[in-house]
């Protein structure tokens, strides 16, 4: 039950993320209760993860492509990876903290990014208050680290929820791309990003954008990417994570 249930959340967060609904994780919470929201942030950091590693094409095995046909170096190379995480400790730990705690030290940072209070708009994670420290880190990184100026991240929010698949067939087979390099980056980054091309990254170096912009870009998308679902499913208000809030029922273009 458990299983079918994220599997089933894991496919219509990839095939029609722009439709998610917390009525879409009704299945997820009969089986697994309030644990449910820490599977949509652990879905979430792969949507994260894996958009950047494809944005920016990095290999998903240390061993060279070409090294790959020989099979005793990869069964060496797994060996290897094995061995270095086994002294990994991916224990679960017990989170010290009530959900009260953890707004007043996170929330006025929350507040502060949102340029708005907070009232009850984290109230969906009360039961898990560690996602709470989870949203306010990830302000953090984007306000305090990121070099990309505010417009353009602002650019980025509507671009990935305007490009969000609504089905199936707006997440797979080919679709006219914007041709401004940022907008075109945003929208494969967002429908199918392992269809990033050097090129694209090409493009947007000849656009003005050294390697920390290009790197920026990239998290900036998959941010989005992950906020895009995990407010969808969890009922929480789009405006704690975006600049303004992007969502198509307020009629905006988006800024160039």
């Amino acid at each position: 039950m458990l299983e079918r249930a994220l599997v089933d959340l894991a496919k219509k967060s990839m095939d029609a993320p722009k439709r998610l609904a917390p009525a879409d994780l009704a299945p997820l919470r009969a089986a697994a209760g309030d644990g449910a929201i820490t599977y949509v942030l652990v879905a979430g950091s792969f949507h994260f993860i894996n958009r950047v590693a494809d944005l920016l094409h990095v290999d998903s095995e240390a061993l060279p492509e070409r090294l790959r046909k020989v099979e005793l170096l990869r069964r060496v190379s797994v060996r290897i990876a094995a061995q270095m995480f086994r002294r990994v400790d991916l224990a679960n730990r017990a989170y010290g903290r009530t959900f009260e705690q953890v707004l007043e030290e996170s929330g006025t940072a929350i507040a502060k990014s949102a340029a708005a209070p907070l009232a009850d708009r984290l109230a969906p994670l009360r039961a898990r208050p560690h996602a709470v420290d989870i949203l306010r880190l990830a302000l953090e990184e984007r306000d305090q680290r990121s070099s990309l100026h505010r417009a353009l991240l602002r650019r980025v929010h509507r671009g990935v929820e305007d490009a969000l698949p609504s089905g199936p067939e707006e997440s797979v087979g080919f679709h006219a791309r914007p041709l401004d390099p940022v907008d075109a980056f945003v929208f494969v980054g967002t429908r199918y990003a392992a269809r990033t091309t050097i090129q694209m990254v090409d493009a947007l170096r000849a656009a003005g954008f050294e390697d920390l912009g290009v790197l920026d870009l990239a998290i900036a998308i998959a941010d989005a990417n992950q906020w895009a679902r995990t407010h969808r499913l969890l009922g929480l208000d789009a405006g704690l994570f975006y600049l303004d809030d992007p969502r198509p029922d307020r009629g905006e273009a988006i800024d160039t």
